[in-house]
């Protein structure tokens, strides 16, 4: 799997590669966030992974929402999976999926849990 781990948003190597696809953590609102995520946003080459509600700080996804959460993590990831698989390189930003994640993890651990195992099961082992 074509995957290219980088410690945050990188908007230099993202206008360097026309070809690569980018994993932004997203909000269900989809807006807000920081500028190198907003940049990165409005291309057609984001991938979103919707692990917030919006961009406040108390915008986490919560236990409550878990169902929906996980429908549209699922299509998300399997867009991330077939990409991957044709052979597209897919960049990875780890501080910013890894503290979502975290935070996740005490808001709405089926979600967190569901998240890894499905990004361990194409190949995303964080």
């Amino acid at each position: 799997m074509p995957y290219i781990f980088v410690r945050d948003y990188d908007n230099e190597l993202f206008e360097l590669n026309d070809d690569l696809r980018y994993i932004i953590v997203e909000s269900h609102k989809k807006i807000g966030g920081e500028r190198k995520l907003k940049r990165i946003r409005m291309s057609d080459r984001a991938l979103p992974l919707t692990l917030r509600e919006d961009f406040s700080e108390m915008g986490s996804l919560t236990a409550e929402t878990e169902k929906r959460d996980i429908r549209l993590l699922e299509e998300e990831i399997s867009r991330i999976s077939v990409l991957s698989q044709s052979g597209v390189n897919v960049c990875v930003p780890l501080s910013p999926l890894t503290n979502e994640l975290d935070c996740l993890a005490r808001l709405s651990p089926k979600v967190a849990g569901y998240v890894l195992q499905r990004l361990g099961s194409i190949g995303m082992r964080l």
